[in-house]
Formats: structure tokens, C-alpha cells, sequence
């Protein structure tokens, strides 16, 4: 029972976090990577380069880890 709370409160930073994002290129590399694609579907589905992917996913995770948000590994 302790960690579906733990996974129920992460889910609900997550949630929370992504309500607050203003560039809706980041918005969208959450929404898809949270709907399971792939980063070459990502790259693909934005006309993405890898470098841009690259740097999109290191601000996300930087700021996810300033809103307490842990990997889930």
C-alpha cells in the first residue's frame, strides 16, 4: 500500500508539473513520452533533431528534479 501512495502522490507531481510548463514543445515531449513513443518517434512526430530532443529532455529532467519529481528507477 505504500508505494501505490508514493506512486499516486508521484503521478500527481507529474501532473502538476506539466500544468506549469509554458513552451508547448516541452508540453508535448511530456505528453508523448508519458504515452510511451519512442525518442525517434518523438524526433519524428515534432521534426525534431536530436540535438533540440537532447536539450528539451536535460531542462525537463532538471526542472523535474527542482520540483522534488524522482526518477521512478
Amino acid at each position: 500500500m505504500e508505494r501505490r501512495q508514493n506512486n499516486g502522490r508521484r503521478c500527481q507531481l507529474v501532473q502538476e508539473f506539466v500544468k506549469t510548463i509554458n513552451d508547448d514543445t516541452m508540453r508535448l515531449v511530456c505528453y508523448l513520452y508519458m504515452h510511451n513513443y519512442t525518442d525517434a518517434e518523438v524526433r519524428n512526430e515534432l521534426h525534431l533533431d536530436r540535438p533540440r530532443l537532447e536539450a528539451i529532455k536535460l531542462k525537463l529532467a532538471m526542472d523535474m528534479k527542482k520540483t522534488g519529481i524522482r526518477n521512478s528507477a
